[in-house]
């Protein structure tokens, strides 16, 4: 399934949607911004650059687009890195370290609040690379595999919210 198909389909079960109007200045990021993205394959970066706003009617299930990686957090709201930065801000100096390491392999691009504080991100390197993750608190950095690909993921999210298919860990998500 690709990024359109799946917006429209989310759209159709009344998720909020704004398309992308305007090219992103990917040039102004931070570095580890830019650095993160430039591992995702382009699936992600197409789907993630086609909108502004994508968010369940509720708003407390939203996908995060490009647009929001790039803009400086100025405490209002959540960051896209919301929970790296929390793991961080209650890590030791010795955890700091493997929490650094985690999400400089992960880029979320979906997150809740619905319930507890959950994300589903993209691995960025290694033998699970492109592969689709879920983690929540308290332990973020402890991930569970939902799909081998985007692709996958957009479909298991599709028959999930459509109620087709049992998958306990994306109904955080619904």
């Amino acid at each position: 399934m690709n990024h359109i198909k799946f917006t429209n389909t989310l759209i159709a079960c009344n998720w909020r949607f704004e398309e992308n109007q305007v090219k992103i200045n990917t040039a102004t990021a931070e570095d580890m911004v830019k650095e993160r993205i430039s591992k995702t394959p382009k699936s992600f970066l197409d789907f993630v650059e086609y909108f502004d706003l994508l968010a369940n009617a509720e708003d407390n299930i939203w996908f995060i687009s490009l647009k929001d990686y790039f803009k400086l957090n100025n405490g209002e709201g959540f960051a896209w890195n919301e929970f790296e930065l929390q793991s961080l801000e209650y890590s030791n100096e010795e955890e700091k370290k493997g929490v650094i390491e985690f999400w400089n392999n992960h880029l979320p691009f979906m997150m809740s609040v619905k319930s507890d504080y959950s994300y589903v991100a993209i691995v960025l390197d290694g033998e699970n690379k492109g592969h689709i993750v879920t983690g929540s608190e308290p332990e973020y950095e402890d991930p569970v595999t939902l799909a081998n690909s985007l692709g996958e993921f957009f479909e298991k999210y599709i028959l999930v919210l459509k109620g087709e298919l049992e998958e306990p860990v994306l109904k955080l998500f619904i």
